[in-house]
């Protein structure tokens, strides 16, 4: 009998390793530039609920070489971040449904049901390595992470698989979340120097590399603090300010993908592009796939300050919305892992099978 293999965060947190993570975006990205993929970029859907605001955010993608396509959904339904801006995040809720949906392109059929919140923190920090392996020097041993929440929790061993990294400054606004993120850290890395600082300059100043992982939609990270030689990445686009921007010799971006917006109305549903200071200094940056497929070079001598453009709100401005196909990527990945492991439970495929056509 044929089935849909389930897998939740539990069991893809015992399957993924930053190596087959960076391995497996390494040949997305690959795919990419041959032409041989597709990609819906990232949307979101809003409306006003009862006590708050409920928020769809979808991607899809397809590799044709591998033979499968993905769609991920997440939703979620919280307080109105305008009301209490503090508490609530743009982008960030406390409680999602957040899935995978894996298909065989040649069958048809779905593969696999993923829960992708493990799965999501690992794309995004082993695409910030990815870069780093092209744009930070080659004799980088020490980082200041900037940011002490989940995506932070990936950075170290995202970034050490890369580079040969010795020394890591931590900061982040909330004392005690930095504080206790110290401390398992260390546990973990005990190779590492892992030090806690009271503020991002201090832990910026002399490092090698900043990486940045938060939530925030002001600057974590000042142009003034950087030095040459550094290597700079982050997850939104705001993180580093408009001097940073300006200070480095290479800047690249994700991609220049348009997401969109769409919200209670009769139409148009697309909202206006949301352009960030830096945009100007973007237009001609190369893309990650450049990166990876080698077009370009990244680093020309080791003096030179390089950013890498991750993330950002969706508009292409920043670094683009994510790749539908990373996301198929990591769940074909997880899908083969668990097959050959005998991780997941099995669902009968004829439960999401039908034979009536719309």
């Amino acid at each position: 009998m044929s089935t849909v293999l389930l897998l939740n965060n539990a069991d893809v947190e015992k399957l993924l390793t930053i190596k087959d993570t960076i391995h497996a975006l390494d040949e997305a990205y690959l795919e990419l530039d041959k032409g041989q993929t597709a990609n819906r970029p990232r949307t979101f859907t809003f409306s006003p609920t009862n006590q708050g605001r409920f928020v769809a955010n979808t991607h899809e993608g397809l590799i044709r070489s591998k033979g499968i396509y993905d769609i991920r959904v997440v939703t979620h339904s919280r307080p109105d971040p305008t009301r209490d801006p503090d508490k609530v995040n743009y982008f960030h809720g406390a409680l999602n449904c957040s899935l995978d949906l894996l298909y065989d392109i040649n069958s048809g059929d779905l593969l696999a049901i993923v829960h992708d919140g493990y799965l999501q923190k690992m794309r995004v920090q082993a695409t910030n390595a990815i870069a780093a392996r092209y744009m930070a020097r080659t004799s980088a041993t020490s980082m200041a992470l900037i940011g002490s929440g989940w995506q932070a929790s990936a950075a170290i061993e995202s970034m050490r698989f890369v580079r040969r990294i010795q020394k890591v400054n931590v900061f982040s606004r909330n004392e005690q979340n930095r504080k206790t993120f110290v401390r398992q850290m260390r546990s973990i890395y005990q190779d590492i120097d892992i030090q806690d600082f009271d503020s991002a300059e201090q832990a910026v100043r002399s490092a090698d590399m900043v990486v940045a992982a938060t939530t925030s939609n002001v600057p974590v990270c000042k142009g003034e603090w950087i030095e040459n030689g550094m290597h700079l990445t982050g997850i939104l686009p705001y993180e580093f300010d408009l001097d940073c921007y300006r200070k480095a010799d290479c800047i690249v971006i994700f991609n220049r993908l348009h997401g969109r917006d769409y919200t209670l109305r009769r139409g148009p549903e697309e909202e206006p592009l949301d352009i960030p200071p830096h945009a100007e200094l973007l237009k001609n940056a190369p893309e990650i796939a450049d990166l990876v497929s080698e077009k370009v070079s990244a680093r020309e001598n080791d003096d030179q300050i390089t950013i890498f453009a991750n993330g950002g709100h969706g508009w292409g401005h920043d670094g683009g919305p994510g790749y539908g196909i990373q996301f198929a990527a990591m769940a074909n990945l997880v899908y083969n892992l668990a097959k050959a492991s005998g991780v997941g439970r099995e669902l009968p495929l004829d439960w999401f099978q039908q034979n009536v056509n719309s």
